[in-house]
This record gives C-alpha cells, structure tokens and sequence, in this order.
C-alpha cells in the first residue's frame, strides 16, 4: 500500500506552505544579532571545546565517583560527594567561561568596528545588547541540561535534599546571568588598549571573587544542608527575585546607553531604572523589618541589623555613584532630544527630572535621597512599631536612630558635593568635552579637600600635635560622621551642614528656572515625513495566519 505524501494533498501542502512562510518571517523579526550570535557560539571552538569536555568530565566523573564509594555507595548516603564534583564542572563554564565569552564577543565588536556599522542601521543598543546576552543565556542552558541528569543521579544516592539542590541550581543560574551581565557592562566602558586591558582585569577579577564566594556557599550547602529558617529562606528568596532583575536591568541600561550616540537621550532610561533599584532596596529593607529576627541567637543565620546596614550602605553607594554623575551632565540638550520633552503641565511635573541636564539630575538624586533618609528614619520605625513586641522594637528603633542621623548627615554632605561637582564641570566643560565618569573624579577629589582641608588647617594651628573635634571641622565629612558613629554629638554641625545643603539646592532651583518651562521644539516636516514611512512600513499586514 502507497504511503500518501504531503502532495497527494491539497489542502495539506497550502497549510505547510503558509506555516512555512510564517515561520520564515517570524525567524526574519527575531533580533538578527541573536541569530548571528548564537550561530557563531555553537560553531565556536570555545563552545565546542568547552560542551564536549563538560560531556566529557561529567562522564568521568559519574564513573570515578561511583566506584570510590563502592561498596558504602549501596548502605551509606554518597550523594555529597558527587554533587561536589557536579558543582565544580558546572560553575567553571557558568560562573568563568561564558561570561568572558560574552565580554569578549561585545569587545571585539568594538575593535572590529562592525559596531559603528551596526550603530548606523535599524538596530537599536538595546537590541545588540540583549543579542549578546541571549547568546550567553543559550550556552548557560546548555550546559546546565548536560548536568541536570547527574544531579538527578546523585539525588538517587541520598544525601542532599531537594531544597539544597534548589537552591544550588537557583545561585548557579542566577549568578551565572549577573556575571555575564557584568562582564557585557564592562566591555564597551573604554575604547583605548590600556583601558580595554584594565576593565578585563577587573572583570576576571570580579568573576574569580564572584566564584570564591559562591563556591564556598555551595559546598557548605551540600555538606551541612539548608541552614535557613523559614523567615530568612522567603527573605532571600524575595530580595534575589526583586533586587535581581531591577540590578540585571540598570546595567543592561547603562551598557546600551554606551552604545547610543551623544545626540540620543541616554540619561532618562537610566534615571528611571536607578529609581526602580532604589525602589527595590527600599522594599527589602521593610522586608528585613517583617521577616527576620532581632535577636541575633545561635541559630539565626542572617542577621537583622547587617542586613539593614549593608541595604543602607548599597543605597548611599548607588545615589553618590549616580549623583556624581548626573551632575557631570551637559545642561546643552540636542535637538532630537528637545523633541521628546514633556509640553504640558501634568507631564513636566512628573518628568521633568528624568529629562537630561546637571541641574535636573542634582534635583532628582536630592528627591531620592530625601526619600530615602524619610524612610530609613521613619517609614521602617512605622514598619517595626506595627509589627513587633515592645522589647523588639525597642531594639530596632535604637539601631533606626543610629542610621537616621547618620544617613540625614550623609545625604546634606553628598548634595553639597554634586552641586560642588556640577560647577567644576562647568569650568572643565570650557575647554574639552568630558564624559560623565569624569564626575566621579571630580566628586573624589572635592570630597578629599573636605575632609583633608580643615583637618591639615587644624593640625597646623595645634602644631602638627592631636586635637579635639570642633566646629571648625564642619566641612570634615569624614571625621563628623565619625563621631556620630562613636555616639559622640558632634554639636550644631549636622545642622550647618543640612541647612547649607537645602540652602545650595534652593539656590540652584531659582538659578534655573527654565528647567520647569516648556523646552520641547517642533518636530520638522521632513521627520514626521519619514516616521510615518517607517510606521506604515512596521504596520504593513505582512504575516498570514498558517490556520486561516
């Protein structure tokens, strides 16, 4: 009997032809970076030298490890061993190869020049961006398919627990993306040969610590097992799925808006994912308020007042990197820029401090940092106070009013700076064209002629012999903040220094009064001409339906 073909069929052959073609033009409007990428990954000798020796040692390692422990294997739990051996197999193409992989691939774009070419076409940053660390996140999955049936065999041989292997598999994975994320960050950062080779060491550097941490974590976690209590395992596990992705995303924001051309608008994408981070931070430190313990006790493996100091010190790192920075901005706007400016009253009031400039930049990390001094002093007090036993509360509210006063001082002290580090690039600005990071010079070396300043002044008066604090070291952060670290009153420094703060930013606001007027310009006929080619070009009806 005759097998019947796919043409003895009409109506069979036109349903494969147009799922065919519909296919081909869905395959035609996936990023083609990604396409490009993933092609030359797998056909890659590292790919290929890397996928069969993982093949290769996971097989040897299956053998070796089940004869060691023959013939305890059958009587004895042997799980841990082998899950060790998995481990190390797994994190080293993971946590080493294909994060420098990725660094390397976006690196020799750039030297290559075929990123300028594809700067010019109608890709966009964040399309190569994402076409980089898609083609890392296929070789990620990958390998962990390869080692997902050894795990699965070392589970059969008791030992570790399902939450363990979780939480190995959950930290592998995770890090693996961040670190891949990290080492695309770097790649583009500078264009010269000796920067090149700076940011790549510091990117093995960050993969070899990242790998020392974590592997230190794993193998305590396979031999001893899950050492949370319920609390800390859903603090965790909720801060790494907040804290995760809005990281992941800032720095997918800052790498694209490296490889956006100066004429663009680089700056408000990247005010709104800092926001979003500092929004996230906030959560988990209300987080640590409602799931973790006070009392540090024997049996407490996260504690409560580090988890809060390390948040609070993240945030102050994140807004003076930030403040720095945006202060270093241009306030002279493009005109591709002005276009998309907000015109109405509604729109200016809520976006105006996203919009490029030194100015609107001071202002929105001044509104950031307020709201978090406001909440570290109070929103977490509201938090602790409705939720907690007065002997508890009573020890978080001590700790919240430590932080409060030295966060408040802090934050007066970095507004001060970046209004510093704003008129210095001014100055700079009129001879040579600087980048941003150059504001994080400026905020380093304003921030030692604070401190040193009063201090060598004072030296000198006292003939070079120590002194008492006094208020004469009032721009002397460093030494202030000390003392209120040590629980000694610094007097009515804090408050010089807040009122200096607010006064400076007051100032700066009625200096600028343009920023919060209308600054759009019109958009000439010739663009809105193309854009609506390239719109009725985009909405052109141009795949069928394979089931009509």
């Amino acid at each position: 009997m005759k097998t019947p073909s796919p043409d003895d069929n009409p109506t069979l052959t036109n349903w494969l032809d147009r799922f065919d073609r519909w296919s081909d033009q869905i395959g035609d409007r996936l990023n083609p970076i990604l396409i490009k990428e993933t092609r030359q990954s797998l056909k890659s000798r590292q790919f290929v030298f890397t996928f069969f020796s993982l093949l290769a040692a996971a097989l040897a390692w299956t053998i070796v490890g089940s004869l060691s422990r023959m013939p305890q294997i059958y009587t004895t739990p042997s799980a841990p061993t082998l899950m060790l051996g998995y481990y190390a197999l797994l994190a080293v193409p993971m946590l080493l190869v294909v994060p420098l992989a990725a660094y390397r691939s976006l690196e020799v774009e750039i030297d290559d020049g075929t990123l300028e070419l594809l700067s010019i076409s109608v890709l966009t940053p964040w399309q190569i961006v994402l076409g980089k660390l898609s083609s890392a996140l296929l070789q990620i999955l990958l390998y962990f398919v390869v080692l997902f049936p050894c795990m699965a065999y070392a589970y059969t041989l008791r030992g570790v627990d399902l939450m363990s292997i979780f939480l190995m598999v959950s930290t592998l994975l995770g890090s693996g993306v961040l670190l891949t994320i990290i080492a695309i960050f770097f790649a583009p950062l500078t264009h010269s040969r000796t920067g090149r080779t700076l940011t790549l060491l510091i990117t093995v550097i960050i993969l070899l610590a990242s790998v020392g941490g974590i592997s230190s974590l794993m193998v305590s976690l396979i031999l001893e097992g899950d050492p949370f209590q319920d609390g800390e395992r859903f603090f965790l596990l909720a801060s790494c799925v907040t804290l995760g992705p809005c990281l992941c995303h800032l720095l997918l924001t800052a790498t694209a808006a490296q490889l956006t051309p100066a004429s663009e608008n680089r700056s408000s994408p990247l005010r709104r994912s800092l926001l979003a981070f500092s929004t996230a931070l906030l959560f988990v430190s209300g987080l640590a308020i409602l799931t973790l313990d006070v009392r540090t006790t024997r049996e407490t493996t996260i504690a409560q007042d580090d988890i809060l100091y390390t948040i609070i010190m993240s945030g102050w790192i994140l807004w003076t990197l930030a403040g720095s920075m945006l202060a270093a901005e241009s306030s002279q706007l493009t005109s591709r820029v002005k276009r998309a400016l907000p015109s109405s009253l509604f729109h200016r009031s809520l976006s105006t401090w996203l919009t490029p400039g030194s100015v609107t930049g001071i202002i929105f990390v001044s509104i950031n940092t307020i709201l978090l001094v406001v909440w570290f002093g109070f929103g977490l007090r509201w938090l602790a106070a409705r939720n907690m036993v007065a002997d508890d509360y009573a020890i978080v509210v001590k700790r919240l009013n430590w932080t409060h006063e030295m966060s408040s001082t802090f934050a007066a002290y970095l507004l001060i700076s970046v209004i510093l580090v704003r008129y210095l690039l001014i100055l700079i600005r009129r001879k040579q064209n600087p980048r941003i990071e150059t504001g994080i010079a400026a905020l380093v070396v304003i921030v030692i002629l604070m401190a040193l300043l009063p201090y060598s002044i004072g030296l000198h008066l006292n003939e070079f012999r120590p002194y008492a604090f006094s208020e004469w070291q009032v721009t002397n952060w460093a030494w202030t903040l000390i003392e209120i670290y040590n629980g000694n009153p610094p007097g009515s420094i804090p408050l010089i220094v807040k009122s200096v703060a607010f006064t400076s930013l007051l100032l700066l606001v009625v200096r600028n009064p343009q920023i919060t007027r209308p600054r759009r310009t019109a958009m000439p006929e010739r663009v809105i001409a193309e854009l609506e080619q390239n719109t009725k070009a985009e909405n052109a009806p141009s795949i069928s339906d394979p089931f009509a």
